[in-house]
């Protein structure tokens, strides 16, 4: 599959999972009838054809459960990872999240896939295993920690006081972010 066509794939998979989360993560009463949907949330800018090829398709890869039962879509953990990684909202407060993690050898994937993660999230690596973040959004870090099992291995901090306060902005201020 060409390059183009895998990132607009990804980014449509990822419109439909900022959308569900938004307005579908109870009643979905639409999805039986394709037709109404189609009419209630038909854009120019989206491909209709194709919504529900993409719906089925994020629910494969374990974005959303769809509860045919109940008319019900559930945004998964996983799918609210996708979102956190990929949410543009650099909001503060003026207080800084901190991780400390220390994951044994033996889950190196684990510790890999997370590291990756909180990077997405906008966290910058302070020392060795010191990560920070001044984002409102990593509050949210704790649905990639119980995702990936790791609890028992990840300390979350939020401070709003640091003697290393000067350093941190510097940090932050290497990759512009003010």
């Amino acid at each position: 599959m060409k390059k183009k066509s895998k990132q607009k794939i990804k980014n449509i998979s990822l419109n439909i999972l900022q959308y569900l989360a938004r307005f579908l993560e109870g009643s979905f009463d639409s999805f039986l009838d394709q037709k109404a949907a189609f009419r209630k949330y038909y854009t120019n800018k989206f491909d209709c054809d194709n919504f529900f090829d993409y719906l089925r398709s994020i629910e494969q890869n374990g974005y959303i459960k769809i509860d045919r039962k109940n008319n019900s879509i559930i945004l998964l953990n996983k799918g609210k990872i996708k979102l956190l990684e990929n949410n543009q909202n650099n909001q503060k407060d003026g207080k800084w999240r901190m991780l400390s993690f220390d994951i044994p050898e033996k889950l190196r994937n684990k510790r890999n896939q997370f590291r990756l993660s909180i990077k997405r999230v906008g966290f910058k690596k302070v020392q060795a295993s010191l990560w920070a973040c001044p984002y409102i959004k990593a509050d949210q870090i704790d649905c990639i920690i119980d995702e990936l099992r790791i609890n028992k291995y990840v300390a979350y901090l939020i401070v709003e006081k640091t003697d290393i306060e000067s350093t941190l902005k510097n940090i932050f201020r290497k990759y512009h972010i003010k």
